[in-house]
């Protein structure tokens, strides 16, 4: 009788194992190095995050190429392999003052030859000219500024990489995963890369407050 009971009690607990089991993912991804700046603090926080813990979050921490097709392809393989609830894209704006936590991408790349603008081009035909970040960018911006961290609102991620990314995993989850929250944060450069720059412990609190406020 004690075994039926037993057995009957493991039954009841299954379904709640396995939730327990299934954890929350965030990809979050930072850029090598590019043109005259020899650091991209993104980078340094994507390293410095992976494989840790926020909240009840796991992130995995990616440093994505600055090259088009090849960081496509890696965010394509992330999302095959971690299924992740959150794909937070960082990166370096130098002229930046403030944590910039965008709101919008658009459906517009730049096209460099030989290190030289060469025009722009349409990221995807068949896709809206405007995406929308569908993280909670106000409370994010808000909850960043209340721990004496500089941040603002942004409404053009640029036309290169960093606008690339953003707008094509925001175009991912509206086709294939609407239940997955993608966003982007430009970077100031670091104190060491210019005056007005800031700390690469903000700039890792400021990750950790935003997969915080986009969290299940």
């Amino acid at each position: 009788m004690k075994r039926i009971i037993v057995a009957f009690i493991i039954i009841l607990l299954l379904p709640s194992m396995k939730a327990q089991e299934k954890k929350e993912i965030a990809i979050v991804t930072g850029f090598e190095p590019f043109a005259n700046y020899d650091i991209n603090p993104s980078e340094m926080v994507a390293m410095q995050l992976n494989g840790s813990y926020i909240g009840n979050v796991f992130v995995v921490g990616v440093v994505l190429p600055v090259d088009y097709e090849k960081a496509e392809e890696i965010l394509q393989n992330l999302i095959k392999k971690y299924e992740p609830s959150i794909i937070l894209c960082t990166g370096l704006e130098y002229n930046a003052r403030k944590i910039n936590v965008e709101r919008i991408a658009i459906n517009l790349k730049s096209i460099y030859v030989d290190e030289k603008w060469n025009g722009i081009e349409i990221i995807n035909g068949s896709a809206p000219f405007i995406l929308f970040s569908n993280l909670p960018v106000g409370k994010i911006v808000n909850e960043i500024k209340s721990n004496d961290i500089k941040a603002r609102q942004s409404f053009f991620a640029g036309t290169y990489l960093c606008n690339y990314v953003f707008f094509i995993m925001l175009n991912y989850a509206l086709h294939r995963n609407e239940d997955v929250k993608v966003g982007f944060i430009h970077f100031p450069p670091l104190k060491q890369q210019a005056e007005y720059g800031m700390d690469i412990e903000e700039m890792m609190k400021a990750v950790e407050i935003a997969i915080e406020c986009s969290s299940v």
